[in-house]
């Protein structure tokens, strides 16, 4: 496949932290906090049916980057360690002439540890990690606004260390000084304007990071191409946007959240229960007011994103590089925010909690494109192995189908997937091309919705005998879909030859075929000797 233009294109990939696709204005999200985004879906293409493959962080983002399922790069859930013993797309980026950048939350170490200095050994050749705990931009807060310093301890977790850190102490004060006053008023202590002005706030500082690395390029290295990636902390919990975001958005204009259709018959009151009890939530889930107004918060964080990536776009449009980038969004997953009565991402296969936004524009993007077919996080990898026009032999094994030709004009073809997988903590979820959703749960209960004519997913036809062969053959399809990691070859067996790793092929009797497919990128760190 080639590249979409006649050299390699710059590539900026913008990430955010829970983010459903239903939450944003040019998804139909009913609230115009994403102006930017809106014209850059109109200006490029837009795929309404991408699904997250892992909807929890750091299991979703290790496919992005690895190209493979939780299976097999082995980060089933938060809190454990990406390993490198195979390459990221960064490393092959890398090794076809990019100079790679990565700024903010890629959640590939446990969050209750330091995250590390940088990612080289992910393939980023720049890199500024700040996670969820919030350390590290603490400490450039501390260097460039030291008057705001406290207030940004006060969001900061707790440090690892033992024994206690002195600033434990000195956060706590923080946070009796500057969030006690403002949860006063809150009717949920998630959810509450940040004590930060915007320019302090990690938003800004991670988009600042990512334009300082593109700016640098520029001038240090015009003819190399660039891939960005500038990943978002928010608008993933807590719902603190600083002012004027915080106040931008009326509650009462926000949408209402979807009601919960329990079938008490399958004991899902209980399931959802036990899940609803996230930080209290429990005690808030029924009061609509109270949804709204956390509603109105998060549409400030977005509304907060939007404007900087605005400031990405105008920068490269003002330094001549827009018609050589393409600019990528989406997030890691979605957050169901009220809907079905339930709160965040993880086990819950609703609509706002699996499907993200998918935004592309930029150089060779036919503009004005919306995409039906079917995609997932797994398609990214291989999408940008496309764009930089790396050959299929030089890939690592990958799971996903590349996106490019849906986004050039293409002829249409068949569809690359049939169904999509999601797949979290044995809740296991199949949706298919001529959209249906299929759900089984590890306690034995099911889901079937029509995604067609039950957009809102009201009514369960798991059980409904009218729907008994739709539900056999999604069975079977999702059987079918948990064994597909299993076909595709781990890049970590394949054999070192001749420096190389190699795909083993089969003789044919003649023996015309070779023993041995290229397959160059990084190598293992495990020690691979050279196969004899």
């Amino acid at each position: 496949m080639a590249p979409p233009t006649a050299h390699p294109p710059n590539i900026v990939f913008i990430m955010a932290d829970q983010l459903a696709a239903a939450f944003l204005h040019c998804y139909g999200g009913g609230v115009d906090s994403t102006p930017t985004l809106d014209r850059l879906a109109a200006e490029g293409a837009r795929f309404d049916r991408c699904y997250a493959s892992h909807p929890v962080c750091a299991p979703n983002r290790a496919t992005i980057l690895t190209g493979r399922s939780a299976p097999v790069h082995g980060i089933i859930s938060n809190n454990y360690t990406l390993a490198t013993d195979a390459p990221t797309y960064a490393h092959i980026l890398q090794a076809h002439g990019y100079r790679t950048g990565g700024f903010g939350k890629f959640h590939q170490t446990p969050m209750h540890t330091p995250p590390p200095p940088d990612i080289g050994y992910l393939g980023f050749d720049e890199s500024t990690v700040t996670e969820d705990p919030k350390w590290p931009w603490l400490d450039w807060v501390a260097e460039h606004h030291p008057e705001h310093y406290e207030a940004a301890l006060a969001l900061c977790w707790d440090w690892p260390s033992h024994p206690p850190d002195p600033r434990t102490a000195e956060r706590e004060a923080a946070r009796r000084r500057y969030l006690a006053p403002l949860l006063v008023n809150t009717a949920w202590p998630l959810m509450h304007p940040s004590p930060l002005p915007s320019e302090v706030h990690d938003t800004a500082y991670i988009t600042d990071l990512g334009l300082d690395f593109m700016r640098r390029h520029r001038a240090e290295h015009p003819d190399q191409p660039f891939f960005c990636h500038i990943s978002y902390v928010d608008p993933h919990d807590p719902y603190d946007p600083p002012e004027p975001y915080a106040s931008m958005f009326d509650p009462a204009d926000m949408p209402s959240a979807l009601p919960a259709a329990w079938m008490d018959e399958e004991g899902f009151e209980t399931l959802w229960q036990a899940h609803r009890e996230f930080a209290g939530f429990a005690n808030i889930y029924d009061q609509p007011a109270v949804i709204q107004q956390l509603r109105a918060f998060y549409h400030g964080s977005l509304r907060f994103i939007d404007d900087q990536i605005t400031r990405i776009v105008r920068f490269l449009e003002q330094s001549g590089l827009a018609e050589t980038t393409v600019l990528v969004f989406t997030t890691d997953h979605g957050d169901m925010l009220g809907d079905h009565g339930l709160m965040t991402k993880g086990v819950k296969p609703y609509d706002t909690g699996i499907r993200v936004p998918l935004i592309v524009a930029g150089a060779g993007v036919e503009p004005g494109r919306i995409v039906r077919r079917l995609a997932c996080t797994l398609d990214f990898y291989p999408t940008f192995c496309d764009w930089a026009g790396v050959p299929d032999a030089a890939r690592p094994p990958l799971e996903g189908h590349s996106l490019e030709p849906a986004l050039c004009g293409a002829a249409p073809g068949p569809p690359p997937w049939n169904t999509v997988l999601v797949s979290h903590a044995g809740v296991r979820t199949i949706i298919s091309a001529d959209g249906w959703r299929l759900t089984r749960f590890p306690e034995g209960q099911g889901q079937l919705f029509n995604l067609v004519d039950d957009p809102a997913e009201q009514h369960n036809r798991y059980i409904d005998p009218a729907c008994a062969a739709i539900r056999q053959r999604l069975l079977e399809q999702l059987a079918d879909a948990l064994g597909r990691p299993g076909e595709i070859p781990h890049y970590r067996t394949m054999p070192m030859v001749a420096g190389a790793k190699r795909y083993p092929v089969k003789h044919n009797l003649q023996g015309a075929v070779p023993l041995y497919l290229d397959v160059p990128g990084q190598p293992s760190n495990n020690s691979d000797k050279e196969h004899r």
